[in-house]
Order: structure tokens, then C-alpha cells, then sequence
């Protein structure tokens, strides 16, 4: 048997074809496939690619699928299965084909049951989940006016706001201000104030690095920073309760799932604010870091199309052989997450 299990975000596309066993026998990569970035065609075109890829790799025909899932960013509402579903059909893959926001790639990549309740949060945010029976729900994943606050540029932003108030005396004095004036060559606060308003300064690419600085300074104890911090823990853990309720999982044990490179740099306030968010309505929630490659979630979908039941050796034999091969190629094997910010600079 062949699987195929693809992870189509907003700045790259990655596909695996894996045997039966977990072996995995090939892998694609390709840029972006959200095409709410790069239209229907260029999302069309990294499919092709990295599917392509994988498959000559695994030296597998189309043919040859047994059932592929695709877990496509993008994909928010009913209208966009119209819209995608021919991209999907024009791989020609055989077998049952699963189509679902990438989210709940992440979700069965990191679950160990085929349900559980995912947070991802990196470049966007959003919660999504699955019960027992099948029943899926998930937030907007729309960022700001919309829903969904607690991603990587939404905590910078916020830092940034930090800084702000504490210049114009609104706010307590905060060590952000010399950080963030440091991290973009500013010469004082005013520098750099005037300097994003002017967009002399963008803060935007040096959203991990402001994260970061963020939570080192809620740690040592800083007011603001540790505001902003629960402030996040709050909402992100917020979205994973509301998800929960709406498929009823309060009393279910399962596996919480954290994925996206907010949580690589969090502070233990974060998590622990977050957990308890969460475990205030759901006691038995686990929480887990999603150390696979989101890409693995969809072979294991694709499996799980068929019936075919994949054993914990058989996910620890797949989880291992996308990350050396991803890795191989040069690729990142951490989670993807939406690509939609909750506020630009």
C-alpha cells in the first residue's frame, strides 16, 4: 500500500508518500499553497510539485495511491471546497482523497488517537479539534477583527504597545523598550516609535526574535511583558475551550496538541496559563509539544480513509523517517500554521 499525506501552508508545501508499515519512501517540497497568497494556479503548482516529488521518489505511479489526504491552509469555508477540490482531482492520485485545513494535519500528526484538540500558533492562530465520533470544530483562524489573538506578530505587536504606553506614560516602564530598540538599530524609544510609524523600521521579519525577547523578560519578572503573556495563555487556551465545548469533550481525556514555533520559544507562564486555561472545563486534557512534521498527520489520515490502523510503531517509524528526509532536503520539520497575522507593522 502507498500513502500520501501533503501539508499545503502559506510559505511552503511539503508531501510524503509512506508504506503501510510507516516506512516512509519519499517526500516533495514545494513554496506556498495557500492560494489565498498564490492564487488557485500557483497553489495548483506546489500540489503538482511536491506530490510530484514525493512520488518519484518513492518511485510510485499515481496509480499506485491507496488513498492520500491533504491538509490545504486556506480551506475555511464551504465555498473553498468548491474552488479546491479540482486541484485535488488534477494530481489524478487513485483511492479515497481526504481534503482538510491544515490544522488537523497538525492535529493527527501530534494526537495519539486519531482525536484531540490542536493549538497552532506561529505566523497565525487557530484552534481546531475532533471527537470521538468524527465531529470537527475549529475557530476563524481570521486573526483580528475576526477571532483568534495569541499569535507570534499578534504577542509582538503587543509589545510594541508595551513600549509605547511606557513612552508616553500610560504604562509602567519596561525593559522591551531597550530591547526592541536594539533589535531594530534604533537609536532611543522616539527613534523608534517615529520610525515604525514611518515604516522606517519593520518589525515584521524580527517577529520571532521580539517573541523571544518577550518571553526572556516575563520570566525575569517584567509587568508588561508578563501581562502580555497571560494575556495569551488566556485566549489561546480560550479558543482550545471553546472548541472543546462545542464537541463536548469536557470529560473526555485527550491529547492537547501545541504546535507552531510560538510554543519552541514559550515561557513555562505560557503553558501553564494556557493549561490551565484549559484544564478548568477539560481536567483530563493532556498537553503535547507536536514534534512531527504536520505533513505525517496526513498519511496517517490517508490510513485512516482506508481503515487501516496505524500502530504506535508504526507513527514513531513514519514521525522519525519525515523528519530525516525533510530534514535531508533541507527543509524545517517543525509545525506550520496558518499564515495569517493578527496585525502587520
Amino acid at each position: 500500500m502507498r500513502f500520501v499525506g501533503v501539508d499545503a501552508g502559506g510559505t511552503k508545501t511539503y508531501a510524503l508518500v509512506a508504506d503501510e508499515a510507516g516506512e516512509v519512501l519519499g517526500v516533495g517540497r514545494a513554496g506556498p499553497g495557500n492560494w489565498e497568497g498564490v492564487g488557485l494556479d500557483g497553489a495548483q503548482a506546489a500540489l503538482r510539485q511536491a506530490v510530484g516529488e514525493a512520488l518519484t521518489a518513492a518511485r510510485t505511479s499515481p496509480q499506485e495511491v491507496t488513498a492520500a489526504a491533504y491538509g490545504l491552509a486556506g480551506l475555511d469555508w464551504p465555498s473553498d471546497e468548491v474552488r479546491l477540490r479540482p486541484l485535488v482531482d488534477a494530481l489524478g492520485l487513485s483511492g479515497p482523497a481526504v481534503w482538510v485545513n491544515d490544522t488537523f494535519v497538525a492535529l493527527r500528526a501530534g494526537a495519539r488517537e486519531p482525536w484531540g484538540v490542536v493549538i497552532v500558533a506561529g505566523t497565525g492562530t487557530t484552534v481546531a479539534g475532533r471527537n470521538r465520533w468524527g465531529e470537527m470544530a475549529r475557530t476563524l483562524g481570521l486573526g483580528y477583527p475576526f477571532d483568534d489573538w495569541g499569535s507570534a506578530p499578534d504577542l509582538a505587536q503587543a509589545a510594541l504597545h508595551a513600549v509605547a504606553r511606557a513612552y508616553t506614560g500610560r504604562g509602567p516602564a519596561t525593559p522591551l523598550s531597550d530591547r526592541l530598540v536594539r533589535l531594530v538599530g534604533a537609536a532611543d524609544v522616539p527613534d523608534l516609535l517615529e520610525g515604525v510609524s514611518r515604516w522606517r523600521y519593520n518589525l515584521f521579519p524580527l517577529v520571532a526574535d521580539a517573541v523571544q525577547a518577550l518571553m526572556e523578560e516575563a520570566d525575569r519578572g517584567d509587568a508588561a511583558a508578563r501581562e502580555i503573556v497571560l494575556r495569551a495563555g488566556r485566549e489561546l487556551g480560550g479558543g482550545a475551550v471553546a472548541v472543546i465545548r462545542r464537541l463536548g469533550m469536557e470529560g473526555e481525556e485527550f491529547d492537547l496538541v501545541l504546535a507552531g514555533g510560538l510554543f519552541r520559544s514559550a515561557t513555562p507562564l505560557l503553558l501553564e496559563t494556557l493549561s490551565e486555561t484549559v484544564r478548568a472545563v477539560a481536567p483530563r486534557a493532556r498537553p503535547v509539544r507536536l514534534e512531527a512534521p504536520p505533513a505525517v498527520g496526513g498519511v496517517l489520515l490517508a490510513m485512516d480513509a482506508v481503515g487501516w490502523e496505524a500502530t504506535p510503531e508504526v507513527r514513531q517509524r513514519l514521525a522519525r523517517g519525515a523528519t530525516v528526509k525533510l530534514e535531508h532536503k533541507g527543509a524545517a520539520s517543525s509545525s506550520s500554521a496558518p499564515e495569517r497575522s493578527g496585525g502587520a507593522f
